[in-house]
């Protein structure tokens, strides 16, 4: 494997180095935290961010997660720091078989695959269709379909909640912004707005995350990096939608998954309805799982320490059953 020497990414989070991976010749940015028992000791860990997201959804559980073993959070291709190969399809599939393939590039046979949304779909279908590869499966508020496509178009109070003012500052801003400069005011409603998608308390969430996040944004401004992250976020979208237009791959892929699994949402999430976490619990009696009261759509970030809790508590028991 061919990697960058890294450096951490900040100093909120010392152990979490930012690096950059050579996968089937070309760079991919990666986040790792070290096993605390050694190198090559635990149960390696591979996390897969959501659309529009980037490694960094996950930095907030990573050195937590690392008491089980080494984990890496990856940038897929068009976001974060990951640049688009010329003709690569930018899709579920291709996102699922680029994570295979960094596994392979790690060296890791066998792993445990985090996804959160659009994440724990493509984590889904991976889980699904390399069952040899996944040894257990956590998934947070995966953007996985109901099972009657028309639900679809029946907005859950929720979604009415969260997505209701961001679509009204967004078209006060449009109006505005033909007739001028639209004021500052309107944009930090409209900012704050969107943090109200991950995060109950906005005012609470640590500084050092929130200015992480907005450098991330920050250093993707070159025309180049934004003509690729608006071509990965429309052809993941269309990939996505067509999933939930047709679910019944999701499901056949549900069904068969063998690795240990849970799920965590909430009922405050305005993307994933609580409904159809639910509706995945109740066909798959055997996994684990918690809707959490009035949690959004990362509880990774959201709360971090709820998110190490549940997961630690699970790897225990079935790790001990």
């Amino acid at each position: 494997m061919t990697s960058t020497a890294g450096r951490p990414i900040g100093s909120a989070w010392p152990d979490v180095v930012d690096t950059v991976i050579e996968v089937g010749g070309r760079p991919v940015r990666a986040l790792r935290v070290a096993g605390r028992h050694g190198a090559g000791a635990g149960e390696p860990q591979l996390l897969v961010h959501g659309l529009g997201g980037s490694a960094v959804t996950w930095v907030e559980v990573m050195s937590g997660l690392a008491e089980r073993g080494p984990v890496v959070a990856i940038d897929l291709p068009g976001f974060g720091a990951t640049s688009v190969v010329a003709g690569e399809p930018l899709t579920i599939d291709a996102y699922a078989e680029l994570v295979v393939a960094v596994a392979d590039t790690l060296g890791w046979a066998r792993f445990t695959l985090h996804g959160n949304s659009m994440g724990g779909l493509i984590a889904t279908l991976l889980a699904a269709s390399h069952p040899e590869r996944v040894t257990s499966l956590v998934l947070v508020s995966p953007a996985l379909p109901p099972t009657v496509p028309l639900r679809i178009l029946l907005p859950s109070r929720a979604t009415i909640a969260g997505l209701g003012p961001i679509l009204v500052s967004t078209g006060s801003a449009a109006v505005l912004g033909l007739l001028g400069a639209v004021p500052e005011a309107l944009d930090q409603r409209r900012k704050r707005a969107l943090l109200g998608l991950i995060f109950g308390a906005p005012d609470e969430v640590n500084p050092d995350l929130l200015d992480l996040m907005a450098r991330e944004f920050a250093e993707d401004r070159d025309p180049d990096g934004d003509a690729d992250r608006r071509r990965a976020l429309l052809s993941a979208l269309r990939s996505i939608s067509a999933s939930w237009i047709d679910p019944r791959r999701v499901w056949r892929a549900i069904d068969a998954i063998e690795a240990p699994t849970i799920i965590l949402g909430g009922t405050a999430d305005a993307l994933v309805p609580a409904r159809v976490l639910r509706q995945v619990l109740a066909r798959r009696g055997d996994w684990h799982g918690h809707v959490l009261d009035e949690r959004r759509h990362a509880l990774m970030m959201e709360n971090p320490a709820e998110y190490l809790d549940h997961v630690s508590r699970w790897y225990a028991g079935w790790a001990a059953a």
